[in-house]
């Protein structure tokens, strides 16, 4: 798992991957001389591919490095000695390890930080930079939805929490694109 959890943890949020698109990545699904990945068969029924940062290429080339030898194209990327793939609770059940060893407390389901939060960073920093970038949200929504392999934009939603505080000049111009997406809530 020392090898496994970096590079499952920086798909997730390199890439704004789900913990089992991650997980079900084949060997000929990693393209890493080009630098991207197809997620196949995926909760929507929609495959995608998806480009790879530098710094995550990176990552993935010295995981292959160490851990793929002798892998064949229908192999799993991230897989188990018994060439089995890992399961989404492994993952979690890991992650919550790290919190503890960390201090950072976890609640359970809904208290405090779980391995879909980076999957939620991803989307908010995402339209944070297309923002910055100076492009239009009414485009960068529905752009942002099919990259996440959502089949509305109501399902975004869930994923872009946006505060007034973190991006203000994003508020104001998601509210007055789709008030509906994002409603305005008032915290006691």
């Amino acid at each position: 798992m020392k090898y496994i959890l970096p590079v499952v943890f920086r798909m997730i949020y390199g890439c704004g991957l789900r913990v089992s698109e991650a997980l079900a990545l084949k060997c000929e699904d990693v393209n890493l001389d080009e630098g991207y990945i197809t997620i196949r068969e995926t909760k929507n029924g929609c495959d995608r591919m998806l480009p790879l940062s530098d710094s995550l290429k990176n990552v993935c080339k010295q995981y292959s490095k160490y851990c793929l030898h002798l892998q064949s194209p229908n192999d799993y990327f991230l897989k188990q000695k018994n060439n089995e793939k890992y399961a989404s609770d492994t993952v979690y059940r890991w992650f919550r390890k790290i919190l503890w060893k960390a201090g950072i407390p976890h609640g359970g389901k809904g208290m405090g930080p779980c391995v879909h939060s980076f999957r939620h960073s991803f989307s908010v920093h995402s339209l944070a930079e297309m923002s910055r970038q100076g492009l239009d949200l009414y485009y960068s929504l529905p752009i942002l939805s099919n990259y996440l392999g959502h089949s509305s934009l109501e399902a975004t939603d869930k994923y872009v929490r946006l505060t007034s505080d973190m991006y203000p000049e994003l508020i104001q111009e998601v509210n007055s694109l789709c008030s509906y997406l994002f409603p305005e809530v008032t915290l006691p």
